[in-house]
């Protein structure tokens, strides 16, 4: 069966066209052997060739070599494969001995926003895993990881504090947010210094967000009448389309956001979302399964 994984570039259906034509020394052969046709198994090799910038084949009378790049790269294409080829069986067995309790904390920027549509799935998957889940600020939830309360926590990066292990799974932009019929909701960009006698919707203090957002404006110098805190972007967004303030909002969160205008801020913004756990040699197989849920989510996300 050919396969269809892409890996850098080029996928594992070129590198078995190009083993398969090694091996058999013949396209004929290669092809026959694979149950495509001869011209779509010399497309792949074209298209493999095209991506290296050279030659695999010498095309010679009535037989085939490898060039010397070819011959280099061999050993790790069949090995590539071969590694393909052995991944469900790993599945399998990894995932027969995920099982056991494992305690899970994000901030409520980001637990209803991005995580939990990820939990069924995750649960899914690993059916003996026993799910926890909490909300907290991030202050809470680092004080947390280092007590041993939870396992994870899912929030915004960087964070202090010694022994902990910090992975960075995607950039998160924001956006200004205003009410439809704002002056600025027809632009594409806007500078936060092109705001003055507005108020500004920010979350109460505890939230990281908020502080972010604080930072943001700071650097912009841009000018606020006030400011109004709320606990929830829900409500947020409720005042926005009310009229009664813009805010800085996560693009993660735009599900919320009918009867407002996210409006790209210049220069562009982002917060990084990412996990922290503690920094210790032996990890649960239901903590490393979670944060490699947590990575093909992310990588979903870039795609």
């Amino acid at each position: 069966m050919v396969q269809k994984t892409r890996v850098r570039g080029f996928d594992l259906r070129q590198l078995e066209c190009f083993c398969a034509v090694a091996r058999t020394g013949s396209f004929t052969k290669a092809a026959d052997e694979l149950g495509i046709a001869q011209p779509s198994l010399s497309e792949q090799i074209a298209k493999l060739e095209q991506g290296l910038g050279a030659a695999l084949f010498e095309r010679l009378n009535r037989r085939i070599e490898l060039t010397p790049l070819g011959e280099a790269i061999l050993g790790k294409a069949q090995a590539l494969l071969e590694d393909a080829a052995s991944l469900p069986d790993q599945f399998e067995r990894v995932r027969e001995g995920v099982r056991g309790p494992l305690r899970v904390g994000a901030i409520p920027t980001i637990l209803p926003y991005f995580l939990a549509p990820l939990l069924k799935g995750f649960m899914e998957r690993y059916g003996e895993v026993e799910l926890h889940v909490r909300e907290g600020t991030t202050a809470e939830l680092v004080e947390q990881v280092l007590d041993g309360m939870i396992d994870v926590a899912v929030l915004s990066l960087p964070v202090e504090g010694a022994g902990l292990v910090m992975k960075e799974l995607f950039r998160d932009p924001l956006y200004l947010a205003v009410p439809v019929g704002h002056p600025l909701a027809s632009s594409a960009k806007v500078s936060l210094r092109r705001l003055s006698e507005e108020r500004l919707l920010i979350l109460k203090d505890g939230h990281c967000l908020r502080d972010e957002t604080l930072a943001i404006c700071d650097k912009a110098r841009a000018r606020f009448a006030g400011q109004f805190e709320a606990d929830q972007f829900l409500t947020i967004f409720e005042l926005i389309k009310a009229g009664f303030g813009v805010s800085i909002v996560p693009e993660m969160a735009r599900n919320l956001s009918a009867g407002c205008k996210l409006v790209e801020i210049e220069p562009k913004a982002s917060r990084r979302v990412g996990y922290v756990r503690l920094e210790r040699r032996y990890l649960s197989r239901a903590l490393e399964a979670f944060t490699g849920y947590l990575k093909e989510a992310a990588e979903r996300r870039k795609g």
